[in-house]
């Protein structure tokens, strides 16, 4: 058996979805480009090699797949949102569509078992109301520059599989939270739950004037490499384009809840409407992810409130990783 491919192996879903894989057994290629953390790697093991590559350049994928006995791939590098895409438009189309392009090239002429690309509910961008549930089978509605080079990869992951027989799907996920991932600052893609534990944490009451009524598919990022890892374990894949996620919405009152339980003395007070979380996104209905239960069996584990308490647990235990440190000294 070759070893399991994970592009973006230093990101947020990319670490989470190694560090499962290496404690299923599984050996893991781990793929990065510019950030490298000596102390995580070094937490995962010896059966991860970690391999610095850019995807979008053909010869460094081409030496990254002829020096490792690969066989397939779970794809989730990227330039994550519009946030840090639109100041750099050719960046964010080289990394996330010709990046896609060229593994799925790979995959095809080294004959990979399984090619996972790993997408966004943000295709859907024109939604009739933000409350229905979105199945894998609505058309997307991609506006943004994020959103269409995300389309532009599950239109070619589809091709390569409908044309050449590639075992490939586009899995979409939700508004992912969870260690390590704390943004030392407002960071309005990564949604109001770091935020709001960073700073009750720190001792702040959070006093905002809107934001309450913002909902979204808040989903733990442990459970969303756990769905990643049943997709590359499954004897085969039935349809193109599969959605992961909590499965349903909550709105950041909900969240704040959440953060009052698993931050006791918590001072939290916002306002209606829907800024400023709105500011680099739009809302949508949950997605569907019924035919992740349906195929391979999977639901997460988490809910809202044990998936709040557990990060925040993470966060105190490792304070340096988020600016923690100032506020106990």
């Amino acid at each position: 058996m070759g070893k399991l491919l994970v592009t973006g192996g230093m990101g947020h879903v990319g670490y989470e979805t190694v560090k499962q894989a290496t404690a299923q057994g599984i050996d893991v290629v781990a793929q990065y480009l510019s950030t490298f953390r000596e102390e995580d790697a070094v937490a995962l093991g010896t059966q991860v090699t970690w391999a610095r590559c850019d995807l979008s350049n053909d010869y460094e994928l081409a030496m990254l797949a002829a020096e490792h006995d690969i066989e397939g791939c779970i794809h989730t590098a990227a330039v994550p949102n519009d946030k840090v895409g639109i100041p750099q438009p050719l960046r964010t189309f080289r990394s996330n569509v010709v990046g896609t392009e060229l593994l799925l090239e790979t995959a095809r002429r080294l004959g990979w078992r399984r090619f996972i690309f790993v997408s966004t509910g943000s295709v859907f961008q024109e939604l009739q109301d933000a409350t229905t549930p979105v199945p894998a089978d609505m058309p997307p509605s991609p506006k943004s520059l994020y959103a269409v080079t995300k389309r532009s990869a599950e239109m070619m992951t589809d091709v390569y599989a409908s044309t050449y027989g590639l075992s490939a799907a586009s899995v979409r996920i939700s508004w992912i939270f969870g260690p390590p991932l704390v943004p030392r600052s407002f960071d309005g893609p990564r949604g109001p739950i770091p935020e709001f534990l960073r700073r009750a944490l720190a001792g702040e009451a959070i006093r905002e004037p809107s934001g309450g009524d913002f909902a979204a598919s808040f989903t733990f990022v442990p459970d969303c490499a756990a769905g990643l890892l049943a997709m590359w374990a499954a004897k085969r894949l039935d349809h193109g384009v599969y959605h992961l996620g909590s499965g349903r919405n909550h709105s950041a009152f909900d969240v704040a809840d959440a953060v009052r339980k698993a931050v006791p003395g918590a001072s939290i007070e916002l306002g209606g409407g829907t800024a400023p979380w709105t500011d680099t996104t739009v809302m949508r209905g949950p997605l569907s992810c019924e035919r992740m239960a349906e195929e391979f069996g999977f639901r997460p584990r988490h809910d809202l409130d044990s998936a709040v308490a557990a990060f925040a647990d993470w966060m105190r235990a490792n304070p340096g990783r988020w600016g923690g440190e100032a506020a106990r000294g």
